[in-house]
């Protein structure tokens, strides 16, 4: 027996220097909780470092956060990584900044980049400059996700900026993809129509929130046997009776 599980798995929080000062754990979760969302992707451009305070909120809350991070590619690419702990992430995390160029932020101009604790209490400014390309390829972001045992989803791929369509034209071979995001800005119907890509890839969207009011945008949904990672990628891989679908309206 599957139970249906609503789903946002592209979330930022106030890391983000594009996102809202207010996006803190408690605000978070407790957003999610008034919109019955139980499964959260947190993912933080180029960073992970609110990660720990998310996950130790979710303590409190029959929500499963997973652990996750946006990462813009060398081809200025937006790709969502997510893992299955803390571990994998922070590993990730590591591996995206050694390959980030080493230009402090300009809160000023692109906006803070707040570390805050789980009470959403803030314990410094990120200096390092988030909002920018690595210099790892798309393909080299795959793999390391895959090595990691982490979902790999290229982001929001309708868009004319940021995304695999609109950088590149075309989704390269080879890429270990669990799923491909279509922005909230479309519907799957239309989606399908306009963008012939394999039908084999499993279709999600996520509200990409970077204001609380924005993750009302929910309308992915899985069925689950349980609330964890492992059943998460079977149902994105269709595997077992698991699966995801998105409701529109």
């Amino acid at each position: 027996m599957f139970d249906e599980y609503p789903a946002d798995l592209h979330i930022h929080t106030c890391l983000s220097p594009c996102a809202d000062d207010e996006m803190n754990p408690i605000n978070i979760l407790n957003m999610a909780k008034l919109q019955g969302t139980k499964i959260l992707g947190i993912c933080d451009h180029n960073s992970a470092k609110n990660i720990g305070a998310m996950l130790e909120a979710a303590k409190k809350y029959d929500i499963l956060v997973i652990p996750g991070m946006e990462v813009q590619s060398a081809e200025e690419v937006h790709l969502i990584c997510l893992f299955e702990s803390l571990k994998e992430i922070l590993e990730m995390q590591e591996f995206v900044y050694k390959n980030l160029p080493k230009v402090e932020n300009e809160p000023s101009i692109f906006g803070r980049q707040l570390i805050v604790d789980a009470q959403g209490r803030v314990i410094k400014e990120e200096r390092q400059m988030l909002l920018t390309s690595t210099m790892l390829t798309v393909e080299q972001i795959s793999a390391k996700v895959s090595r990691l045992n982490g979902i790999f989803i290229p982001a929001h791929i309708d868009k004319r900026s940021f995304s695999l369509l609109g950088q590149l034209g075309f989704i390269p071979e080879g890429l270990d993809i669990k799923a491909v995001e279509f922005s909230r800005n479309i519907g799957e119907a239309d989606f399908k129509k306009r963008y012939k890509i394999n039908s084999s890839y499993t279709l999600i969207t996520n509200s990409d929130a970077h204001w609380l009011i924005e993750m009302v945008f929910q309308k992915t949904f899985f069925y689950l046997k349980s609330l964890s990672f492992g059943e998460l990628v079977m149902a994105l891989e269709g595997k077992n009776g698991r699966g995801v679908i998105v409701k529109e309206g």
